[in-house]
């Protein structure tokens, strides 16, 4: 099985801990190094913290959206960071919106990770 890239930091972000916990795991088994947060506010706290690579946001949370966080990185000085917006909704308008908003790809909940696995290597991220 081919392995992440320790150089490289995701930041995993959903309102839901169990999507948290089963997404970061999966990403460290890749090798990957990943920070994780519950919210929004949060992550936008780690994004001026840290050196992130990739962030895999969730779509619908409280406080400040998946499509909030999107539009605040393309707007400031982080949009060079690639983000994956998620959504266990399904409604094609939702990948649309994303796509329109400038996410770099979008994938559907349950996760399928070897999906998810290619998408993070055709960002150039091994």
């Amino acid at each position: 099985m081919e392995k992440g890239g320790i150089d490289m930091k995701i930041l995993v972000v959903d309102d839901e801990e169990m999507t948290v916990v089963a997404l970061a795991k999966k990403l460290r088994d890749k090798d990957y190094e990943v920070v994780t947060s519950m919210d929004g506010v949060e992550a936008l706290k780690i994004i001026a913290d840290e050196n992130i690579d990739l962030i895999i946001s969730d779509v619908m949370m409280p406080c400040i959206s998946g499509f909030t966080l999107l539009t605040m990185l393309k707007n400031f000085y982080f949009s060079k960071i690639p983000l994956i917006l998620m959504s266990g909704y399904k409604d094609k308008r939702i990948e649309g919106i994303s796509h329109s908003l400038g996410a770099h790809t979008f994938i559907s909940k349950p996760i399928d990770y070897k999906e998810l696995y290619k998408k993070i290597k055709d960002l150039g991220h091994k």
